[in-house]
């Protein structure tokens, strides 16, 4: 950027009558005319003042684009920022990263907005990844870490999907992390949530198990938006996926949930979180593109044991218990979830556990495995085709209270879903007590 400054010369000071001025060949000339006398043309030179603005150069970390991709999420940046670095180049910045448990706290307006700013801060470098929950593009949800430290920036790119690297302006994570090494006014290893933003702020730790429950309780609702039902516990391609809202203790290859629609089906994450809070990497472990599980299998927690120890279902009766009883933490578009739930009833089978049902959740487990294929009688207040299992413990209920059970999730499913008939109808037919 060249600015020019003008030097005055040869101007006399004079009381004038007139005062012209005109500009021709770059050089500005003014004639100053007095009632009594003429002074001489003044000239004025035009010297340059050369200034140059920094240059754009991403690779040394200075991107105006990122920058103000950064301002989306509250973050300033002052000084260096990267984005996307290879993991040699991560792992050639340095550094280390905490694992330490953090303690998890509500959610804490204060403490994000002291992140933020500690991460603008010009002392700070700033290392972003861009990558995403499930392996096939169709499937998957953006996610995004800002941290100051490249180790964990490689830890996040190691646990979470590839995605295609998009432009800058493209770019939309709907869930992110916030990471900073130490912050003075946090002892100790700290989380919390901003339930509105979708932000997880991590300080002082960047454990993976805290992080792989985080980032799956976010991105459910995200996944249902575009038509992916998000199995949140392990299983296995080809054989089963759980959806679970505690979670599943069967050991299996997809640890960490799954996600399935219309277009396929995959893991949601590339790694894995160990015992002690690191991540491994399970890149090159299986495909991106899996063999449609041959059932889903949804857990309840129904302590009243209305609900069988294990039940095959129709896609709207599946539609019907998610809403009622299934839904993992973090689902709040139940609408969207029976649409999805109804538009994969030609790829696999559908199946209910009760989780209450069984002394020991590893019986539970044991009882899920094995429904694939399986059939059943119609039974009970809720007319669902129960299959028998081996574990259960749970005494049936009495027939007062299976059908309180039953007119709370009519009640429920009716506030969750709307307008929409045939997941309603699909659920137990109470009769309308005499007056």
């Amino acid at each position: 950027v060249m600015l020019r400054r003008g030097a005055l010369a040869g101007l006399h000071r004079a009381p004038a009558a007139s005062f012209a001025a005109s500009r021709a060949g770059g050089v500005v000339q003014i004639s100053v005319a007095a009632a009594t006398r003429r002074f001489k043309t003044v000239t004025v030179q035009q010297d340059p003042l050369e200034y140059e603005f920094p240059r754009e150069n991403p690779a040394a970390g200075l991107s105006y684009a990122l920058n103000w991709s950064l301002c989306k999420f509250n973050v300033v940046p002052q000084g260096k920022s990267f984005r996307n670095l290879k993991a040699p180049e991560l792992a050639k910045a340095g550094g280390t990263a905490k694992t330490d448990v953090p303690q998890v706290v509500p959610y804490d307006k204060a403490m994000e907005t002291e992140v933020q700013n500690a991460l603008g801060a010009e002392t700070v470098t700033r290392y972003v990844w861009d990558c995403a929950l499930g392996a096939l593009a169709a499937n998957e949800v953006p996610v995004r870490i800002i941290s100051d430290s490249p180790a964990a920036a490689l830890a996040f790119h190691t646990l979470c999907s590839r995605t295609k690297a998009l432009p800058l302006p493209e770019v939309n994570s709907p869930v992110s992390v916030l990471h900073i090494s130490s912050l003075p006014s946090v002892k100790g290893p700290t989380v919390t949530v901003n339930p509105q933003s979708k932000q997880i702020i991590m300080v002082g730790s960047i454990h993976s198990g805290v992080l792989v429950e985080k980032l799956t309780e976010l991105c459910a609702d995200e996944f249902l938006s575009v038509g992916v039902l998000p199995l949140l516990g392990p299983g296995d391609a080809g054989g089963t996926a759980f959806c679970s809202p505690g979670g599943a203790a069967g050991a299996a290859k997809l640890k960490h949930g799954s996600a399935l629609s219309p277009a396929g089906y995959c893991r949601l994450f590339m790694g894995s979180a160990t015992a002690d809070g690191k991540v491994k990497d399970e890149y090159t472990l299986m495909p991106n593109q899996l063999e449609a599980p041959k059932a889903v299998i949804l857990y309840a927690n129904d302590a009243t044991g209305t609900i069988p120890a294990a039940s095959k279902l129709s896609p709207e009766q599946a539609a019907f218990y998610f809403a009622a009883a299934c839904a993992p933490k973090g689902v709040t578009r139940y609408g969207k979830a029976a649409e999805t739930i109804m538009s994969l009833g030609g790829m696999t089978q559908f199946y209910m556990v009760n989780k209450a049902a069984f002394a020991k959740a590893e019986d539970a487990d044991a009882a899920a495995k094995g429904l694939a294929g399986t059939k059943g009688k119609i039974t009970g207040v809720l007319g669902l085709e129960e299959v028998e299992v081996k574990g259960s413990t749970l005494a049936a209920p009495s027939a007062d209270a299976a059908k309180a059970a039953a007119k709370s999730f009519v009640a429920a499913v009716g506030a969750r879903c709307k307008g929409m008939d045939a997941v309603i109808s699909a659920g137990p037919k109470i009769e309308e007590e005499k007056k």
